[in-house]
């Protein structure tokens, strides 16, 4: 069996500025293999994507790679590329959108996309562990993420291959600053420490383990 990380800096694991990097996808490995499952992770992530294809009529902004074209179009290739390969994913876990919010495009635009994600997903024939994005230090504009987030939570009615991950919930930004041990997960305030992508990559397994049939045993 194999499950795809697939998003953005969250999912490579971006942190100390961009120098170092710690994907939840290795520790989601080692806690699959730890209790008994035959499972490989592949993780994707691209730092600095969009859900959305970007602008590309702005001047400028291209520094992060907004002119790229966008998860909704690298996903469908990613996918076409492990069938022709062979290789069939048994699920996808999906993280995006902060950065599209980041460039002023609106919840309804980045839902389009993440719809037409987790339908690339349904045709390919596997599920998809769909994430809300986490808060981060950063309060201006949080109102759309919260609105995005709402809308990401009606997707398993949607889609019924879809399952959900509460991902803001499941890692709060510290508003507590004399709560160390939930501080030491973050690094920038938007993105993870290496403990906050263990932390993340437990989540993660434990939404997909109650998922996982006999077949992923070893």
């Amino acid at each position: 069996m194999h499950i795809l990380a697939f998003g953005d800096s969250l999912t490579e694991g971006y942190y100390n500025h961009g120098t170092q990097f710690h994907p939840y996808a290795l520790k989601l490995q080692e806690l699959l293999t730890k209790n008994g499952f035959s499972v490989k992770v592949e993780e994707r992530g691209e730092s600095g994507e969009l859900v959305t294809q970007a602008d590309t009529d702005t001047p400028g902004r291209d520094a992060h790679g907004p002119h790229r074209p966008g998860m909704v179009h690298r996903l469908p290739a990613l996918l076409r590329e492990s069938e022709a390969r062979g290789l069939k994913y048994s699920w996808v876990v999906i993280l995006g959108g902060i950065n599209d919010l980041g460039w002023d495009k609106e919840p309804a635009q980045v839902w389009a996309g993440l719809r037409q994600l987790y339908e690339a997903v349904g045709r390919h024939g596997a599920q998809v562990l769909a994430l809300t994005c986490m808060e981060t230090a950063y309060k201006q504009g949080d109102e759309k993420r919260v609105e995005l987030n709402n809308l990401i939570r009606t997707a398993p009615s949607e889609f019924a291959h879809v399952k959900l991950l509460d991902l803001e919930k499941a890692l709060p930004f510290p508003r507590d600053k004399s709560d160390a041990a939930a501080a030491a997960e973050w690094d920038d305030g938007l993105h993870l420490s290496p403990a906050g992508y263990d932390h993340m990559a437990a989540a993660v397994y434990e939404a997909l383990s109650a998922q996982l049939g006999p077949e992923a045993r070893g």
